[in-house]
């Protein structure tokens, strides 16, 4: 085991828990009150749609790849007994060799020797790997703060419409009550002017007077929270308009900087920057005994060889884990991690072709639901050259 995979199961877990519950605020409802909305909504979607079909292609390739090693090992292990001898003889070479290669080279090493033989066999990728992780990795960071923001966007927004509706009541009540003391004193008036002579015009039309002012501020104060309430409104759809878009970009990139990290048995770009550094001093220090290299060469080049008679087709691979075709057990933990990457591929694949659906499910709906958006809505389609059922 290297130095970067002691927690690596527990951020696992925390990470597919972090995507669940993404995945469900994902969900929110979206109100759509204007054809602007609408199709913004629609074009929202349209993207979605493309990020995703990019990202399923980006995963089937890699499937592909690790699918083709693993038909590879197979095939080893169906090679006859009798049959093995020189393959595992080049192999138990490059083993001892490379023990040997360790022992001049290697005093003390932050990674294990099966991080080496891996970025050994991702040398020439890794390089352009870094800065897309780091950038990735920055890019999380920034995705996470616009979370928090708009989070806080999300409580304000609420806050303000339950402060509207507050008012509203309170109005209500203001309305109630200056009704049942306009009617009791009409009544009083009435009833006063039919047992006395007193005239009670004046007081009659002060009520009348009173009655029509409050009904006037409860009018005006009325229209206002009825503004305030459909403002309110329009920033929430936007505010969870912004905050599904951003919610499905951290999951798509959360999963880019998991499935990397787990590739490379770090933890973080940091940890892979420094081993990657670790790796290119031990290899350059490997370059000073070129007669252990030469020999290394020559039966690397048998192993090749021999596994090319079997028909195994990325037999180059095997010249990094040698001991797998010696140790059934190294097999056997190489087809598992195998297994776990095609794994990741696959959830990764699934979870994209989820989120076209569900894009295509949303942009039926709102074809469905206003027909004035359908033509302008089928422009954007063709556009982004994307096909619905019909």
């Amino acid at each position: 085991m290297g130095l970067f995979n002691i927690f690596r199961k527990k951020k696992r877990q925390s990470q597919e828990i972090e995507e669940q519950i993404l995945g469900k605020e994902a969900k929110r409802s979206v109100k759509l009150n204007t054809h602007t909305e609408r199709m913004g909504y629609v074009k929202d979607n349209c993207e979605i749609i493309i990020e995703s079909g990019r990202q399923i292609e980006e995963a089937k390739v890699e499937y592909s790849a690790v699918t083709s090693y693993l038909t590879d090992m197979q095939k080893i292990d169906m090679i006859p007994e009798e049959q093995r001898l020189g393959l595992e003889e080049a192999a138990r070479k490059i083993v001892n060799l490379s023990k040997e290669r360790g022992k001049l080279q290697r005093k003390s090493s932050i990674i294990s020797d099966r991080q080496f033989r891996l970025y050994e066999s991702f040398e020439k990728q890794i390089p352009k790997e870094l800065s897309v992780i780091r950038e990735a990795e920055e890019y999380q960071a920034i995705i996470q703060q616009d979370i928090m923001h708009l989070e806080k966007e999300r409580l304000a927004l609420d806050e303000e419409q339950d402060e509207i509706i507050s008012k509203q009541a309170f109005l209500k009540g203001i309305s109630i009550a200056t009704s049942v003391i306009v009617i009791l004193l009409i009544l009083l008036f009435a009833l006063l002017s039919n047992y006395s002579e007193a005239n009670f015009t004046i007081p009659f039309l002060l009520t009348v007077l009173m009655g029509m002012v409050s009904a006037l501020y409860v009018f005006m104060e009325a229209r206002r929270n009825s503004g305030g309430i459909h403002l309110v409104q329009m920033k929430q759809n936007r505010q969870i308009m912004l905050m599904n878009k951003v919610k499905i970009k951290s999951v798509n990139n959360r999963n880019y900087l998991d499935y990397t990290f787990s590739k490379y048995m770090v933890q973080n770009f940091e940890q892979l920057k420094i081993a990657w550094e670790e790796y290119v001093r031990m290899k350059d220090e490997a370059r000073r005994y070129q007669s252990n290299t030469e020999l290394l060469d020559f039966f690397n080049n048998e192993l090749v060889h021999e596994l090319k008679k079997f028909g195994i087709v990325d037999s180059e691979i095997w010249i990094y884990q040698p001991t797998a075709i010696l140790d059934n057990k190294e097999m056997v933990e190489v087809r598992h991690r195998l297994n776990v990457r095609r794994q990741k591929l696959r959830d990764r694949i699934d979870m994209n072709n989820q989120q076209k659906e569900d894009a295509l499910k949303a942009i039926s709906q709102v074809m469905k639901n206003y027909p004035d958006c359908v033509t302008e809505a089928e422009k954007l389609l063709r556009r982004y050259r994307i096909e619905t059922e019909d």
